[in-house]
């Protein structure tokens, strides 16, 4: 299990890399110094954007915020912030409007590397847009888009609410909050390092990692879930789907699956150093105290390398949930509080 996850956190890493600016090299550093001395430029402009259309913005350092609304154009406002106005001249957004596509750049000089400037967006788009975001360095905040929506950063937090359409919420350094989200596929939420907290999701599938962190699912409807952390603890709490398949994953930090008792599943339960409990009344087929046939025995182990398969109800789902260092819950509690930051 050691070596899987370090496969995890490597492959984690690798594709939300990939998935940066191909201008990252460029990325400026945090602006030093008193915030009161820096010099700032605001930028504006308004595009059309037609029904169907969508929003492409990529910048390097600075938070994006984006909101859906009425109407059919992009509002774009912006503002640059720099140690003297020379910088910021340098600095450059470029606003490109095609037919059905808005795409919106920060360009930092090529001849020149260490321009300290960030910018801050701030853009309406009409609500049935699609959205596309990505930043080096700053935090990502998007609400009310009920089209296709991507979200990236490399270094900053992700903040997702009221998504109709989410395809992925990912960040290298920082924390993902997703609320209120829909997909009509797989949808996958990554952290290498930081909290991955979702609440009230629906889709047909997802993916959620943190490396050096800990993933938490609340009132989530999918078919199928693959949650994984390599230092953290895992939380699920949603109802299961018949045929569904459930697989929560932790190296060093507890699992901890929130049913409820109307729903037959079949669980595979695996600890190296941990305990394994669970409130409702499982009938063991390996491992644990129960045997077959005595379904009113609540299993309960300790002590290394315990394993539990059982069957709780008529079955349907299938759940497989494994740490190496931490216990395994299920609890007939249902999860119904919305996370906050």
């Amino acid at each position: 299990m050691n070596s899987s996850h370090r496969l995890v956190g490597i492959l984690a890493l690798a594709a939300l890399l990939a998935a940066a600016p191909a201008r990252a090299s460029w990325s400026a550093a945090d602006v030093p110094g008193d915030q009161q001395q820096l010099q700032t430029e605001k930028f504006s402009k308004t595009v059309p954007l037609p029904k169907g259309g969508s929003l492409d913005l990529s910048n390097i350092s600075g938070d994006i915020v984006v909101t859906g609304g009425a109407g059919d154009q992009v509002v774009i406002d912006a503002v640059k912030r720099g140690k003297t106005a020379e910088e910021l001249k340098l600095v450059q957004i470029d606003v490109t409007a095609g037919a059905s596509r808005v795409e919106v750049r920060t360009r930092y000089p090529q001849e020149r590397r260490n321009v300290n400037v960030s910018v801050d967006f701030t853009v309406t788009v009409p609500r049935a847009a699609g959205v596309i975001v990505r930043t080096v360095s700053g935090d990502l905040k998007l609400a009310t888009i009920d089209g296709t929506l991507t979200a990236d950063s490399v270094s900053g937090d992700v903040d997702v609410t009221s998504a109709g359409q989410l395809e992925s919420a990912k960040t290298v350094s920082g924390n993902v909050t997703v609320a209120m989200a829909a997909g009509e596929a797989d949808i996958t939420f990554a952290s290498v390092s930081g909290d991955v907290k979702l609440s009230q999701i629906k889709a047909r599938g997802i993916e959620a990692n943190s490396v050096s962190g800990g993933v938490t699912l609340v009132e989530v409807t999918c078919s199928r879930a693959n949650v994984k952390s390599v230092s953290g603890d895992i939380v699920f709490g949603g109802p299961l789907a018949k045929g569904g398949r459930y697989m929560l994953q932790s190296h060093s930090g507890d699992v901890t699956l929130h049913v409820n008792d109307k729903t037959g599943f079949e669980v595979n339960v695996g600890t190296f150093s941990g305990d394994i409990t669970s409130d409702l009344q499982i009938v063991s087929t390996f491992g644990g105290e129960g045997e077959r046939g005595q379904p009113g025995r609540r299993p309960k182990s300790g002590g290394p390398g315990q394993r539990l398969q059982g069957t709780f109800g008529e079955g349907g789902a299938l759940l497989e949930l494994t740490t190496f260092s931490g216990d395994v819950k299920i609890v007939s509690k249902t999860v119904t509080k919305v996370i906050k930051k």
